[in-house]
């Protein structure tokens, strides 16, 4: 599979186009990307070729950290507090990304603060929930339609189902309901 750099030239007229399985290289921005997830994602997005920055709390390191990490961006930022001010959104909107990896959403309100703030300025917003939400598991496999009794948290247990996004941001689809 080939790699592209993201700022390549535009193709001169009569040009090979890209072969089919070719990947153009991205900027990437990944929310939490020291924990659980982020540790593995980062360094395989980076070894894509990927431009990849990092935002977190800036409390721990990745559980890995081979030679790839050398070469991410690492922001620190307390995501609870701009979103308070109402500033997270457009902090990473910022940044530049062409895709947005969310692994750290825990409220309604922030996830609808970032998908409003990035739509149509990005190709790709993921938000990625956690099992934790639903507290200890009464049955194994959790389904999401389990009743949630997160672990510490004073929200109520809800889903994040009031911000809805059908296809891409960047063809207006995300939708605050």
């Amino acid at each position: 599979m080939a790699i592209h750099p993201r700022s390549r030239p535009e193709p001169v007229a009569g040009a090979t186009p890209l072969p089919a399985n070719s990947i153009v290289a991205m900027r990437i921005v990944v929310i939490g990307g020291t924990g659980h997830i982020g540790t593995f994602l980062v360094p395989q997005l980076v070894a894509l070729g990927h431009e990849v920055t990092v935002l977190s709390r800036g409390r721990r390191k990745p559980y890995q950290s081979p030679g790839s990490w050398t070469r991410v961006d690492m922001v620190e930022v307390d995501r609870q507090a701009e979103d308070e001010r109402g500033s997270f959104g457009e902090l990473v909107a910022g940044l530049g990304p062409d895709v947005v990896i969310d692994l750290i959403c825990f409220t309604e309100d922030s996830a609808g603060q970032l998908a409003e703030a990035l739509e149509g300025r990005v190709q790709h917003l993921l938000h990625c929930g956690s099992i934790w939400v639903h507290g200890p598991s009464a049955s194994v496999p959790t389904r999401e339609d389990a009743p949630r009794r997160p672990l510490g948290s004073t929200e109520p247990a809800r889903p994040l189902s009031s911000v809805t996004c059908w296809g891409a941001p960047a063809r207006g689809e995300c939708r605050r309901r």
